[in-house]
């Protein structure tokens, strides 16, 4: 298993990340807390629809399905724009450590791969959050696209 064998140390790599590395780390966890409320809020008002649905509140429950869908929509365009954000954050990040490692390259020690370890565990560390939020989003949906194709 790639998490159990490298030792990270979680503390020590917050040390090493830059500043845009921190600020988006940092946003992301905004983003997601943020976004796992909204989801959650979308699948109480689910359940909620479930059990006290009736024929005479048809056209209510229709609206706010569709409230929902939106809230789920918009939960997918902040789940994008945190990715292509990393993106940037991570490319700083690569181009900040191969100017590192060609620095070092000068000294009588020479950097190893060793370097690279904080854009890894930057990278895992992210992308283990967004696919969390992609799944939980992708399950709501699910729920709400069909509760919207039954009615």
């Amino acid at each position: 298993m790639f998490i159990i064998s490298v030792p990270w140390d979680f503390r020590s790599l917050w040390a090493i990340l830059t500043l845009t590395s921190k600020l988006y780390v940092l946003c992301l966890l905004a983003g997601a807390a943020y976004s796992t409320y909204t989801l959650a809020v979308v699948a109480f008002g689910l359940r909620q629809a479930v059990t006290h649905s009736s024929l005479t509140e048809e056209n209510g429950a229709r609206v706010r399905l569709n409230k929902m869908a939106a809230r789920v929509q918009a939960s997918r365009q902040l789940h994008t724009m945190l990715f292509l954000l990393f993106g940037i954050c991570c490319a700083n990040e690569v181009f900040a450590t191969l100017r590192t490692s060609q620095h070092s390259s000068m000294s009588l020690s020479a950097a190893s791969i060793d370097v690279f370890e904080p854009v890894t565990a930057f990278a895992f560390s992210v992308f283990a959050v967004l696919l969390a939020l992609h799944s939980f989003q992708w399950v709501i949906a699910h729920r709400l696209q069909s509760m919207l194709v039954n009615d």
